[in-house]
């Protein structure tokens, strides 16, 4: 049936000069006043960091040997009671952020602690005020704390110090990072290549200039790797290391004077793959390269722990080193049920550490050996779990990637270093 069209009145509905007017009036009125909304809400919320060095003394029922190793368990339990004791400072305007960085030193009559803090008050705070409230909140949350440890709040030194010095005091400190992990990761096979910073003690171990293997950052002049890079090659003159996030350009450069093998190491075994390099140079501490912190033999990592693996290498099985550093987040597997028929069949030995998933898909690969395997504290300090050894190809299902247990070889690493 035939429908005819509706026709409507196309008349203009014109409005007074003076309504037009208004409406504009009050729409300029409405946008100044969200645009003023908005630069106050970004002005009051913005944040200024301000860097403090303080010490105090203190003692304590342990001896200092107990926690004056800045990786050891009982330094970060003497950390965490300092934290507590001068954390929380009064911010009902929420206007303060604190964080802490800790070295223990003895003295005659007891222990003397460094700590950096790096406060964040929003920039409509005065800094005289900041300073002054800094001062005196410190010094009231001593002397209201309850120990253990016994502290002096009458010791306590403060002063302000500048971006300069905080970083040089941060990078002296191990397994510290300026850059935080960029998003989740796939994984080295085709994974995400990571920022300057992010992980500063990864090396990259070069044959005549060529990328083997990769290689981790103890201490200024000491790198730890796997056993394996160095089975036919042995000479430390024709090995080079490179330091950055790039093998082109490199950050920083170095030779080797030195290469000690673990004494089990028997190939084609792949127990005890550890080795130990030493630089012919110290390299300096920088934001982009310094090292990370060596657990305790006593140092519990648990299954289910979530740990990152970095590396140079190929993101295919038998593939090509890549020229930029990448990362994964891998998770720690227990070694019962990395040693089960369908994955290692009882391969896994003491000494050894699966991570990384069942299903497949996330690992590390060829070039990739040598590197670091990484895990944060509560205080996102980072630790060397492990160290890139081997498994059955790359990401396949149920054969993860198997790493040096780094806490098996603690006291063999401080036999041959000092570390």
């Amino acid at each position: 049936m035939y429908r005819p069209a509706v026709v409507r009145d196309r008349r203009r509905v014109c409005l007074e000069p003076w309504v037009i007017g208004l409406i504009t009036f009050i729409s300029l009125i409405v946008l100044a006043v969200c645009i003023g909304l908005i630069v106050h809400y970004v002005r009051y919320n913005q944040r200024k960091t301000y860097n403090y060095y303080s010490t105090l003394s203190f003692t304590s029922d342990k001896l200092y040997a107990d926690f004056g190793r800045e990786a050891s368990k009982n330094f970060t339990e003497m950390s965490h009671r300092l934290e507590s004791m001068v954390s929380n400072f009064p911010s009902t305007s929420r206007t303060f952020a604190v964080t802490f960085y800790h070295s223990f030193y003895q003295e005659k009559h007891g222990v003397l602690a460094h700590m950096l803090l790096i406060c964040k008050f929003r920039t409509t705070e005065d800094p005289k005020t900041v300073n002054k409230t800094v001062q005196r909140v410190l010094h009231e949350k001593l002397r209201d704390a309850a120990g253990p440890p016994k502290v002096d709040p009458e010791s306590v030194e403060i002063k302000k110090i500048n971006k300069t010095e905080t970083d040089n005091y941060l990078n002296n400190c191990c397994g510290t990072r300026r850059s935080k992990p960029t998003g989740q990761s796939l994984r080295i096979i085709g994974g995400t290549e990571v920022e300057e910073g992010e992980w500063p003690w990864q090396a990259s171990l070069q044959w005549d200039g060529i990328h083997r293997c990769g290689a981790t950052l103890i201490n200024a002049t000491w790198l730890v790797s796997a056993a394996h890079c160095f089975r036919i090659y042995k000479d430390p003159a024709r090995w080079t290391v490179s330091f950055g996030v790039t093998l082109r350009p490199m950050k920083m450069k170095r030779g080797l004077r030195r290469i000690i093998v673990h004494e089990k190491y028997k190939y084609p075994s792949h127990d005890y793959d550890i080795s130990l390099a030493e630089l012919s140079s110290p390299v300096p501490y920088t934001n982009a390269v310094h090292r990370v912190c060596l657990p305790d033999a006593s140092y519990d990592f648990h299954p289910g722990d979530e740990m990152f693996v970095t590396g140079f290498g190929a993101l295919q099985n038998d593939g090509n080193s890549q020229n930029h550093l990448r990362q994964v987040q891998v998770t720690l597997i227990d070694t019962k049920t990395c040693n089960e028929p369908k994955a290692y069949n009882g391969a896994i030995t003491p000494r050894m550490l699966c991570a990384g998933f069942l299903k497949g898909k996330k690992d590390a690969c060829q070039g990739d050996s040598g590197g670091p395997l990484v895990s944060a504290d509560v205080r996102d300090i980072w630790y060397l779990a492990g160290i890139v050894s081997w498994g059955d190809e790359c990401a396949k299902p149920n054969k993860p990637g198997v790493y040096t247990r780094v806490t098996a070889f603690r006291d063999w690493i401080t036999s041959k270093t000092g570390i």
